[in-house]
């Protein structure tokens, strides 16, 4: 059974995979990216995120994985796209994006920067997780989002936002990458449009599902059966 090796986003834990990851085929590895759920702050930039991601990799004896990352977590994705993938058998990116931040979302970065500092972990998640579910989210998948958030410290915070904003553009490289690729959009995300999600997917597998940013903790079943068909035809060589 191929390895896959699943990545969070901002302020959360493998937690969001847990109805997820029952369901998918495949020996799944859904890491805690550093600076989360409880862990001492992670690094600060996006390199060093993908080289601790590798070293798990490699620490696993893992044998090219797919790797498939949710919003930040796909941020590392591309990232090992570009730097290692050799050691990948394909990615993923779940409600992401393979573009860099615009000057106006870096400016927004900075700014959550100043709140966590000022505030404190707890004001800055009650703020920052209902915004990535859409209006008619259930407001319980909310609520499990917000106590994972308050697992994070503000340094973890801090130094996720700094890679976050000064992370490289990586359209050309998942464009031009060998490596089958599977993007997969909310069509009810409230921070993310089509064009921007789907940057740098031409050669590869894209799907929309009528969900928020959130959409693995949405409808586990229906993600589930997207990445397994794709898994599939990667395996059978469709794709």
């Amino acid at each position: 059974m191929k390895s896959l090796v699943l990545l969070h986003g901002l302020c959360g834990s493998p937690k969001y995979f847990e109805q997820l990851e029952p369901l998918l085929d495949a020996d799944v590895h859904a890491l805690t990216l550093p600076g989360h759920a409880g862990t001492e702050a992670g690094p600060e930039t996006m390199d060093q995120f993908a080289d601790w991601v590798i070293e798990e990799i490699r620490l696993r004896e893992l044998e090219r994985p797919f790797v498939l990352g949710h919003s930040f977590g796909g941020y590392v994705t591309t990232n090992l796209v570009r730097r290692y993938e050799s050691e990948l058998s394909g990615f993923g990116l779940i409600h992401s994006t393979a573009a860099a931040d615009s000057d106006e979302a870096k400016e927004k970065r900075n700014g959550a920067i100043h709140k966590v500092i000022e505030e404190g972990v707890e004001p800055f998640i009650d703020g920052m997780i209902p915004n990535v579910f859409s209006n008619d989210s259930d407001p319980e998948l909310i609520r499990q989002a917000i106590a994972i958030g308050y697992e994070m410290t503000t340094d973890g915070i801090v130094n996720a936002q700094r890679a976050i904003r000064d992370r490289t553009d990586e359209v050309d490289a998942v464009e031009m990458s060998n490596l089958p690729g599977l993007f997969i959009f909310g069509e009810k995300d409230p921070n993310m449009d089509r064009e921007r999600a789907f940057l740098g997917a031409s050669p590869h597998t894209t799907a929309i599902v009528p969900y928020s940013h959130m959409g693995m903790m949405e409808s586990p079943q229906e993600e589930a059966a997207i990445i397994n068909q794709w898994i599939q035809e990667v395996h059978h060589g469709k794709v």
